[in-house]
Parts: C-alpha cells; sequence; structure tokens
C-alpha cells in the first residue's frame, strides 16, 4: 500500500491531523516587552474607540425617539388643528 492509500505523510508517519493537531497545541512566542507595550496601547485605543461607539449609537437612539415622539405630537396636533379647517402646514 502507497504512503497516500494510507493516510501517511511519509516525513514521519503521521498523518497530516495529527500534524495539524500537534502544530496547533505548541504554544506560541511571547511578544517583546516593546511589541507587547504597543498591543496593550493599541487594545486600550480599541476599547476608547468602542465605548465612543457605543456613546454615540446611545445618544442616536435617544435622538431618534425623540423625533418620532415629536412626529407623533405633531400629527395629534394636527388632528386637532382640522376642526377649525387648519389644514397641514406645508415645509
Amino acid at each position: 500500500m502507497t504512503e497516500k492509500a494510507n493516510g501517511k505523510n511519509g516525513k514521519n508517519g503521521k498523518t497530516k491531523e495529527a500534524d495539524f493537531e500537534e502544530a496547533s497545541q505548541e504554544q506560541p512566542e511571547q511578544p517583546t516587552p516593546d511589541l507587547q507595550a504597543q498591543l496593550n496601547y493599541a487594545q486600550k485605543i480599541i476599547n476608547v474607540l468602542q465605548s465612543k461607539v457605543n456613546e454615540a449609537n446611545g445618544k442616536l437612539v435617544q435622538m431618534e425617539a425623540q423625533l418620532l415622539m415629536a412626529n407623533e405630537d405633531r400629527e395629534n396636533m394636527l388632528k386637532q388643528l382640522e376642526p377649525m379647517g387648519i389644514g397641514e402646514v406645508k415645509q
């Protein structure tokens, strides 16, 4: 039987899946102190940006709710003016 037929990769008699599993279990190299400082700084920037995005989204939601309420108030006012013969004001 050939090596391909029995699933061996030929180098050390292991299957490719076994090689992949071993590689995935290896510990990654630790970054240098300078690289770690840069990674920490980048993470802080990401955290600040995320909090700013969340804050902006919160403000947008509040503004949208206020707009919906203002439009409802406007519609209610127009309904109250209809019996007086006052139509919708063009914008």
